[in-house]
């Protein structure tokens, strides 16, 4: 049952953190929400990567409770593969296929890259 608080305190956190990153883009320039789900998908997957990285560095003690909290609850509730989704398809739906297919690459290439990088810098950083 402590797992699944866990999960939920940090998912409050992460759906907090998602909707005010939401709010930011919009409020500052008008950028469309899609593009709002890249920056949140792109980041949470640096972070990530560097969150994998100390919790292999560091080993078992205290890694469930870390994983829990972070990584599923915070960073699954922040990143969102659903929004992605919606917006690609709309985007291809209204006839834009240039700008979905570029949508599409930029947030798989860019939340693969960016895990990578979080992954590796955490790594180069504890030595």
């Amino acid at each position: 049952m402590n797992g699944f608080l866990l999960v939920a305190t940090g998912g409050a956190i992460g759906a907090s953190l998602r909707y005010g990153a939401g709010l930011a883009f919009t409020q500052h320039g008008g950028v469309a929400g899609a593009w709002a789900t890249l920056f949140v998908n792109v980041v949470g997957c640096a972070i990530m990567g560097g969150l994998a990285a100390w919790i292999a560095n560091r080993g078992s003690a205290g890694s469930d409770f870390v994983w829990l909290l972070l990584g599923v609850g915070i960073l699954g509730a922040f990143t969102t593969f659903s929004s992605f989704s919606r917006d690609a398809i709309d985007m291809l739906m209204a006839g834009d296929a240039l700008k979905g297919i570029g949508y599409i690459a930029a947030n798989m290439i860019g939340s693969l890259a960016a895990f990578a990088f979080g992954l590796l810098a955490f790594r180069r950083l504890i030595g």
